[in-house]
């Protein structure tokens, strides 16, 4: 693999070449700073501008030139990161050296940048149609999270933890705002999006020079701003946490369980951390969790635990019978405090193993590496060749260290119905 950062004026390139995949990916992100009526307006944006323009003013044009052009997949994100918003515009292509027709290539980055440059708008105004389509997609996705408890928990637990900031909100919150929104509002936000920052990520087998060329020759915006890089959130910690109960229509209870991970050096949050999660709560009846919640007591089936890096916060969660909370609590408190100095070398050459296992996974597909790489970029982490070292110079200790760093912030339980359950 070989890596290229290239600033041009209106727009950041990443390149990032290798050779063993069939496909190439581009990824062009938008970048700026969190607000929660952008967020909406962007995710809308990232659909509209994808399904549709004055050139193919319908989905089913779209849809034609992407079949033509070898299944060219082509589609709109959106996501807040820590303290920013990425709104996101990715094309998946047949790598050209596999196509007989000359053009293919300059073809399919003249389509994506026309895109976003002539979307279906007429007098400054969205098509409605096209609109009210977008509008009616993420209000049904949203919709949908309603009935889904372990959602529910963890989105409260985020608000309770720390309400209005980037790390707890989500799309839901603005479900009201969002169906006022005419195909009026928008397209002020529209010339807002298309003059922020932007990094563009291409990966595959490339051709440097041409790929460089092309997005010279078809970019249309001008934007001058530059971000820092930075995503992080740091929450501070709790003298005495916090903790909130409250009753549900559902049958189990959920408990979230939320820490802070403050304090930590690149080292540990790149390297130690991995072995930290997977002693704790690996996917095996091993880990010290489901040890004691599974195995020990039979109070849950599954617990998850995983970090949300960018907030500094650690989140565990667990979905058990009604009237066993207490229990359940204690018993994961127990596995925290048992990481700062009960560490056994079983458990830690497990991990070992394990991370060994997922570092492969890094690089077995073309969306993997250019996740890698945009750690890389954005959060200063290592190159995969320094992954491979580095992760071998892990000490139980360092493990020990970075458990006395993590300190619970929040307590959340979402506790059922026990006369739902007593119907079954």
């Amino acid at each position: 693999m070989k890596y290229k950062s290239i600033k041009e004026k209106n727009y950041n390139l990443q390149l990032i070449n290798v050779d063993n995949f069939r496909s190439c990916h581009l990824a062009l992100i938008f970048r700026t700073n969190f607000d929660s009526k952008k967020a909406v307006i962007f995710s809308l944006l990232s659909d509209i501008l994808t399904d549709a323009s004055l050139d193919y003013p319908s989905s089913k044009y779209v849809t034609r030139f992407c079949e033509e052009n070898y299944i060219l997949n082509f589609y709109g994100t959106f996501t807040t990161t820590g303290r920013l918003m990425h709104t996101c515009i990715i094309m998946d292509y047949v790598d050209p050296k596999y196509i007989d027709e000359k053009d293919y290539l300059d073809n399919i980055y003249k389509f994506l940048f026309g895109m976003l440059k002539k979307p279906l708008v007429k007098n400054k105004i969205f098509d409605e149609k096209l609109f009210s389509l977008a509008k009616k997609r993420l209000i049904e996705d949203l919709n949908s999270y309603e009935d889904d408890n372990n959602f529910r928990a963890i989105n409260k637990a985020l608000k309770l933890f720390a309400p209005s900031t980037p790390t707890s909100f989500h799309l839901i919150d603005m479900v009201s705002y969002l169906e006022s929104l005419t195909s009026k509002d928008i397209y002020d936000f529209y010339l807002e999006l298309i003059t922020e920052h932007v990094d563009i990520f291409v990966t595959g087998a490339l051709d440097e020079e041409k790929v460089k060329k092309l997005i010279s020759k078809y970019y249309p915006f001008k934007s001058d701003k530059k971000m820092d890089k930075t995503e992080l959130i740091y929450h501070p910690n709790r003298l005495f946490p916090l903790k909130k109960v409250e009753k549900s229509k559902f049958k189990q209870s959920t408990i979230v369980m939320i820490f802070n991970v403050n304090n930590l050096n690149m080292f540990e949050r790149e390297f130690v951390m991995p072995y930290y999660l997977n002693i704790l709560n690996s996917n095996d009846l091993n880990s010290k969790l489901y040890r004691y919640l599974r195995g020990g007591s039979g109070l849950c089936y599954n617990v998850t635990t995983f970090p949300i890096d960018r907030s500094n916060i650690l989140i565990v969660k667990t979905t058990i019978q009604v009237g066993k909370e207490k229990k359940a609590i204690r018993l994961i408190k127990k596995a925290i405090r048992e990481m700062i100095n009960k560490v056994s070398n079983e458990e830690f050459v497990r991990a070992y193993y394990a991370y060994e296992s997922s570092l492969k996974g890094m690089v077995d597909s073309i969306g993997a590496i250019n996740r890698l790489y945009m750690n890389m970029y954005y959060s200063n982490f290592s190159t995969y060749k320094e992954k491979l070292e580095n992760f071998k110079k892990v000490r139980i200790s360092d493990v020990n260290l970075l458990a006395s760093k993590i300190r619970l912030n929040t307590t959340y339980v979402l506790k059922g119905d026990i006369s739902e359950r007593n119907k079954d």
